[in-house]
């Protein structure tokens, strides 16, 4: 693939099939390998279900793939929640591109969908969860995404449980 920049009408932005599972997969392995997202394979496997869009549910996880192969490029997780001041909230979580696709456009498309979806659900805002450790990491991610109009107001702190 060359380093141009990916056009909407060559992306095919729809709904996660069980499908999806091996490629999905893939590129959040990828991500783990790289970042440390805190990536956990059975886990992902025991919510497959839950990557599916059901009716009157909130929540649901968008493909991307190249309309001229099938390939699928990039995921990312929606949902719509209120949260306990009454507001209605949108939420990315889980996003992920294919190595070889980061920085062609793919996320960006993704991303303007899920915010449409969003704001057609009535959500009033959205926000996104990082799971990137490092403030080099994390300054990179507020730059990208601040060229699309988001801007930090929350720093969250997380006290991980010891499991047995």
């Amino acid at each position: 693939m060359s380093d141009d920049i990916i056009k909407e009408e060559d992306i095919i932005i729809r709904n996660y099939r069980t499908s999806d599972y091996q490629a999905t997969l893939k590129i959040l392995l990828e991500l783990q390998s790289k970042f440390n997202i805190g990536f956990v394979e059975s886990k992902w496997r025991e919510t497959s279900g839950l990557r599916q869009f059901k009716p009157n549910l909130k929540r649901i996880t968008l493909i991307a793939e190249l309309k001229s192969t099938g390939q699928v490029v990039s995921l990312g997780m929606l949902e719509g929640v209120k949260n306990n001041l009454g507001q209605y909230l949108g939420y990315l979580n889980n996003w992920a591109t294919k190595k070889e696709f980061i920085g062609k456009g793919v996320g960006q498309i993704l991303a303007d969908r899920a915010t449409q979806i969003l704001k057609s659900w009535g959500c009033e805002a959205v926000r996104i969860n990082m799971a990137y450790g490092g403030d080099k990491k994390l300054q990179k991610l507020i730059d990208v995404f601040g060229k699309v109009g988001f801007k930090p107001i929350i720093t969250v702190l997380e006290k991980k449980f010891e499991t047995d």
